[in-house]
């Protein structure tokens, strides 16, 4: 049993006493109503972390400032605190203790608020601000007085979470919003005391810790999450981080949150499965050697790895993010020592690119933020249930069916689970996605679901089983490309080639603008190939964006690995010598010796139509229903499972 005396010992974040080093780091999660109340559901959400045995949980960025956007939890009124009181004193019922952290979400809002609505402050009005003036954004110069005013309502912030009963308060300072924009030199160009060098970048903030300490005095708790480095060109650099860190400690904060990246310019503020373990904890260990408050680190942190971050002292505390969201009890299954249960984040950014909708979700933990609404429970009346197709979706509703006491079969026509995943596991900078299959089939294994292997199902098989129901999760296959010369020689599908099934010439051609031809030009080229990336739109795709995370960071690497893209210019026909493209109403050639469509799959629902008639209920779910990504498919494969 492996051992984690670090992980697991008590710290202290000034007169803070926390049990361990596992902090719930802030997240948004769209569960707060439109006017910035807690909820029951936001308050289970926290629970569930709490029971799952962390040491800390900061909230969600919480709203400051009236017109400061309407998607958050709020505390910029006396108002909202009974209903926060509700949430610390839950929290404190489970043996919990909790911060809030405080923001403007600043330039932020653009992504998220309607222009027409938007007044947005900023240190400085930079040229590019115009393109946005011109669809209604209104950006407003901050004066003394105007940095004076967001001063008092961080610090009355602070004063309400205090009054509120929480454990302390954390600011938001970094990532590009209001806080950041004073410390970063990619948005602040001030000439006054408010600009200029790394330290005067910083007096915003050192006001605002000011400023609240003479409000709640030196006992309340406080944190400042800032950027370690702004990941930006000509933006903060991790020694110019350092001196302010020094400052922040000077002015009263009592730890510092490192984090790194600029959300609106850079990937790395949410690190996903292209990034390392622990891309974050060198600009960490560097904090911690010029400070002697507590130092946070977080990104892509497991509790092996956290263990170690401690071990080396290269961090005071280990923040825990998306992790948390995959699985509430990681906590605990690492101090049991029961690692193996641990449904491990497998960094797809998928939960991010969901939080347009309510409720949110994740690929690995559909019950995320329905902790309260999808209780599994046993079924009255227990059926018969043929599940055909072992990918993701199939395991997930036949895991658990038969965990609500079902009499579940599932048959997959090869002989390994896992369908098109595996395809995605194959992928060197997808090691992590194995790790869903692998949990998932231990835990179907303990359901009691039947599994048959290599057995192709078909009409007659389903009408000799007789099952009361059937649920087709049969995948999808390639999209073909319509372009004339898609079925030549040298035309080979995506997924042959990122399983290395197919030989891949020296010149190749990439068809496709979303993820998986923006990956596969990425291995390619990354194996010496010379490759090109055509798409008939832009890049990331315009009906079903990739994840801007993600896409930043693929887009990172196309342009590292000196690829040449062409966007906005069809694919006309392929032929032995490449690949003609429309270029602004002129064709050219590029020239190939091997050209890969990557442009989608179509359902695979063929066995759909022949059952029709034959069995009393018959459920589509995941791919075969409609291509889509992971979370989607695990979505729709529980509320199936839980609705039978």
């Amino acid at each position: 049993m492996r051992q984690f005396t670090q992980l697991f010992r008590p710290g202290k974040i000034g007169s803070m006493e926390v049990k361990n080093r596992i902090i719930l780091a802030a997240m948004g999660n769209a569960l707060a109503i439109p006017e910035g109340y807690v909820t029951k559901d936001m308050i289970e959400y926290y629970l569930a972390r709490v029971r799952g045995g962390v040491g800390l949980i900061i909230s969600q960025a919480t709203t400051v400032s009236t017109g400061a956007g309407t998607v958050n939890m709020c505390i910029y009124d006396d108002k909202f605190i009974p209903k926060l009181k509700r949430l610390s004193a839950a929290v404190h019922r489970n043996g919990g203790k909790m911060a809030i952290q405080l923001a403007h979400l600043g330039l932020v809002l653009l992504k998220i608020e309607a222009p027409q609505t938007l007044v947005i402050p900023v240190p400085s009005i930079l040229p590019w601000m115009s393109r946005w003036t011109k669809l209604g954004v209104v950006f407003k110069e901050m004066s003394r007085d105007d940095i004076d005013h967001y001063v008092e309502d961080f610090a009355e912030a602070v004063r309400r979470t205090r009054d509120a009963d929480f454990d302390g308060a954390e600011f938001h300072a970094a990532h590009g919003l209001l806080i950041n924009e004073f410390m970063s030199s990619v948005t602040n160009h001030r000439t006054d005391e408010y600009g200029g060098s790394a330290e005067n970048r910083a007096r915003f903030i050192c006001d605002i810790l000011a400023r609240s300490r003479k409000k709640v005095g030196r006992d309340f708790p406080l944190i400042v999450r800032m950027n370690g480095d702004d990941d930006y060109v000509g933006g903060t650099t991790l020694n110019e981080a350092v001196r302010q860190a020094v400052l922040l400690e000077q002015a009263g904060a009592d730890a510092v949150n490192v984090s790194a990246g600029i959300e609106y310019l850079s990937a790395a503020t949410i690190p996903c499965y292209l990034y390392p373990p622990g891309p974050l904890v060198p600009l960490a260990a560097r904090v911690k050697k010029a400070v002697k408050i507590p130092v946070i680190t977080a990104g892509r942190i497991d509790p092996i790895l956290g263990e170690r971050v401690l071990r080396e002292g290269k961090a005071d505390f280990i923040a825990l993010g998306r992790s948390l969201l995959a699985d509430p009890e990681l906590p605990n299954k690492a101090r049991e020592g029961r690692l193996n249960d641990i449904y491990q984040c497998i960094y797809c950014n998928n939960c991010i690119s969901g939080m347009a909708k309510r409720p949110m979700s994740c690929t690995v933990n559909p019950f995320l933020f329905r902790e309260r609404k999808l209780a599994l429970k046993s079924t009255a009346s227990p059926k018969k249930v043929m599940v055909v197709g072992g990918g993701p979706a199939g395991m997930q509703a036949a895991m658990l069916l038969a965990r609500r006491g079902h009499k579940v079969s599932l048959y997959e026509r090869s002989q390994k689970l896992g369908g098109q995943w595996n395809i995605a596991s194959a992928q060197g900078s997808k090691s992590t996605y194995s790790s869903f299959v692998e949990r998932l089939s231990l835990d179907l294994n303990k359901s009691g679901a039947e599994v048959i292997l290599g057995k192709n199902v078909t009409k007659k098989l389903v009408q000799h089983t007789e099952p009361d129901v059937v649920i087709l999760a049969t995948g999808a296959v390639p999209r073909i490309l319509d372009v004339l010369g898609a079925d030549g020689k040298n035309v080979l599908q995506a997924n042959d080639v990122l399983l290395g099934k197919v030989k891949v010439g020296e010149k190749v051609v990439v068809i496709g603008a979303r993820s998986l031809g923006m990956e596969v030009a990425v291995q390619l080229a990354e194996q010496g190939k010379k490759v090109s990336l055509v798409s008939r739109g832009r890049l990331g795709g315009t009906n079903i964006p990739v994840e801007g995370f993600l896409y930043r960071a693929l887009m990172k690497q196309l342009i590292n690995l000196r690829v040449p893209l062409y966007p906005h210019c069809p694919a006309r026909e392929i032929t032995e010598k490449g690949v003609y493209i429309e270029v602004d109403d002129e064709v050219f050639l590029l020239e190939a010796d091997t050209v890969v469509p990557a442009v989608g799959a179509r359902p695979d629902n063929k066995l759909a139509e022949e059952l029709q008639g034959i069995a009393p209920k018959i459920f589509m779910i995941g791919d075969c229903a409609q291509p889509r990504n992971g979370r989607e498919a695990t979505d729709e494969a529980t509320e199936v499972a839980l609705g039978i």
